[in-house]
């Protein structure tokens, strides 16, 4: 089957998104001066956007590309949380896994842009511990949905509050057991990827998994080190370690061989910002398609460089991409 081919097949296809809740802001002006207070620019605001990030991007991706995003998720009862919610109903998806927890602040990342510069980031986590109670609560409604599910991502960006070692052997055992024979994806942190035992794939930012390790350089026999340690240490079927610009790694479990997979961006960079969500939300969408782990992760890496290229952040069907994917073909 071709890549074209495999994402023909990704149409109503539904993942379960498990993951920590974001809600991104920005902040455009310009410079006109050194702070009075601080040797700091003088941002003159001239606009601000607000959206959800994290796994708010992973299920936009989902839903542009053709498939069903559901949702599992906490959130505080602030004006963060009631975007969140607000947002994920404005997108028809539904909102009965998003849980409000009153004891919790919704994590943000608050970027502020001066003349198409980074100026500041400014982050909040989910502040106070969440309960067992609301722990309890995330379990059971995962365990009480229907089981017609495709594919499940698992998605830790360490805001701190859910992804608790102990949390994350539950579910990955509770979804074992209620999901059987679905395959799940992790994007776990660089200090807890062990714990994903037995996932179907593990995905890290290559330059990650080499700073988990403490290596310093980057050659063919230290990534090759990097990935073989995530595989083992895991037990999972699959590692990707991916890099934009150079080239990205795929491990298996069951053959000794690593494949290398080419950069595939052929320009600079316009946007860094969803390049890891698209590649998980087209990794769910492979995975809950059956297409072949290899077919996969290279779509995954052409929707990656196909992002990279646009303005952020900018959500595009699966014709855009597959167009994409003929052109780079032709061009080689």
């Amino acid at each position: 089957m071709s890549q074209i081919e495999s994402i023909k097949e990704w149409k109503q296809k539904k993942v379960l998104i498990i993951g920590e809740a974001l809600v991104d802001k920005y902040i455009f002006g310009y410079a006109d001066r050194i702070s009075p207070d601080a040797p700091v620019p003088n941002v003159k605001i001239e606009r601000s956007e607000t959206y959800i990030g994290a796994i708010g991007l992973v299920l936009q991706y989902i839903k542009s590309l053709g498939g069903i995003p559901e949702v599992f998720t906490v959130i505080g009862s602030d004006f963060e949380g009631d975007f969140f919610l607000k947002y994920i109903k404005e997108l028809n998806i539904d909102p009965s896994g998003i849980i409000v927890d009153e004891s919790i602040n919704t994590p943000q990342i608050t970027r502020i842009k001066a003349l198409n510069q980074h100026v500041l980031r400014l982050e909040t986590d989910y502040t106070n511990e969440i309960s067992e109670n609301i722990i309890e609560k995330f379990y059971d409604k995962i365990e009480t949905r229907s089981r017609d599910i495709d594919s499940i991502l698992v998605l830790d960006y360490g805001t701190g509050g859910l992804f608790k070692d102990i949390f994350i052997q539950n579910l990955l055992s509770r979804l074992k057991e209620y999901y059987r024979n679905i395959p799940i994806l992790a994007r776990p942190t660089i200090s807890n990827y062990y714990l994903y035992e037995d996932v179907d794939l593990i995905k890290m930012n290559l330059q990650k998994a080499l700073e988990t390790f403490s290596i310093d350089c980057c050659n063919d026999t230290s990534i090759i080190i990097a990935g073989k340690r995530i595989l083992n240490s895991s037990k999972c079927k699959n590692v990707l370690l991916n890099y934009l610009e150079l080239d990205s790694y795929l491990f298996y479990k069951n053959f000794e061989k690593v494949e290398k997979i080419k950069p595939i961006l052929q320009q600079p960079a316009r946007s860094y910002v969803a390049v890891g969500s698209v590649i998980m939300a087209t990794l769910g969408l492979s995975f809950a398609s059956k297409v072949p782990v290899s077919s996969g992760a290279r779509i995954a890496l052409s929707a990656a460089a196909l992002t990279a290229s646009l303005p952020p952040v900018e959500f595009y069907d699966s014709n855009k991409l597959s167009n994409f994917i003929i052109s780079n073909s032709n061009n080689k």
